[in-house]
């Protein structure tokens, strides 16, 4: 009697095994909302057909349970942990794309053969990081620690009076790095989006006291809108760029800067350190994808204008 309930307990744990695998783990199978969906939703997705997308996913959870990888979607950025990278998802989807159908039969040779090509060395859209950033043993650069210096330098990637729409931006202080995205304008049928997305949201209640604001905090988003919205995040994904530095290489300039302004705050020592590399070319920083003249432009605009 124990050895059969013992039999069909390993029984149903191997069904539960094969149905997690195929329905819900594997790209390749099926509807998956775990880390490395489908969804034909972001611009850089669009590069690929949807059978492409399936299986540049599955790639990509292969080398993620050998070596470890995370798509940070919105920014269009692969963040790779061995060896450390940031890679552009435009510059991968162009690449498994060019490959052919021999990347949908072998998704995991085609990525492992995308990241040998880019720890190759750095190029348009790869840049390399280092999580330890301040240096070995290190804890404070300038009297900053690593929360300060991250602080300072999101702040020094957002200008006062410059004409622009915001793009998102995100900083690892972990990790050592920080995105910045950069689009002058969206066009008008985004922005009908967002108001046609908006419309739906409902009216605003007012806020009274601090009650009010804890349950519109609370609030369950309704499902139209959310979709509606995210519709619209999409659509305006493909205008947007996002500017990448590295911490690391940055903290070498800011080290090298900061004796010729020595009065300033850390923020505008930054935002000169990191236009400069940006202007000049230097090595610490990439595009997610090659910036037209007005993106370089407004991105030099919005790192150098400081009040």
């Amino acid at each position: 009697m124990i050895a059969l309930i013992v039999i069909g307990v390993l029984v149903l744990g191997l069904a539960g095994f094969v149905f997690w695998f195929l329905k819900i783990r594997d790209p390749l199978k099926g509807e998956d909302f775990y880390k490395f969906h489908a969804e034909q939703k972001w611009a850089w997705e669009l590069t690929l057909t949807p059978e492409q997308e399936k299986a540049f996913m599955a790639g990509l959870e292969a080398y993620d349970d050998e070596r470890g990888c995370s798509p940070m979607r919105e920014e269009g950025i692969l963040r790779v942990y061995s060896p450390m990278m940031l890679i552009s998802l435009f510059w991968m989807t162009e690449r498994f794309a060019a490959m052919g159908p021999a990347a949908v039969q072998d998704p995991a040779g085609a990525v492992q053969q995308l990241m040998t090509d880019a720890a190759d060395g750095e190029t348009d859209g790869i840049l390399y990081y280092d999580d330890e950033w301040m240096g070995e043993d290190v804890e404070q650069v300038d009297g900053m620690d690593k929360y300060a210096f991250t602080d300072a330098i999101m702040s020094a990637t957002h200008a006062q009076g410059v004409d622009h729409e915001f793009a998102g931006g995100y900083a690892d202080e972990d990790k050592g790095f920080v995105t910045m995205g950069v689009l002058a304008k969206s066009p008008e049928h985004v922005e009908r989006m967002y108001e046609d997305a908006y419309a739906l949201s409902g009216p605003q209640k007012p806020l009274n006291n601090r009650l009010d604001v804890m349950k519109e905090v609370m609030r369950e988003e309704d499902p139209e809108y959310l979709a509606a919205h995210n519709r619209a995040e999409a659509e305006k994904s493909k205008y947007v760029n996002t500017l990448i530095f590295c911490f690391d290489r940055v903290v070498k300039h800011y080290n090298d800067a900061r004796p010729q302004m020595q009065y300033a705050e850390p923020r505008d020592v930054l935002s000169v350190v990191m236009a400069q590399m940006l202007e000049d070319g230097r090595s610490g920083y990439t595009w997610t994808r090659p910036p037209s003249q007005e993106q370089h432009e407004l991105a030099l605009a919005l790192l150098g204008n400081r009040d």
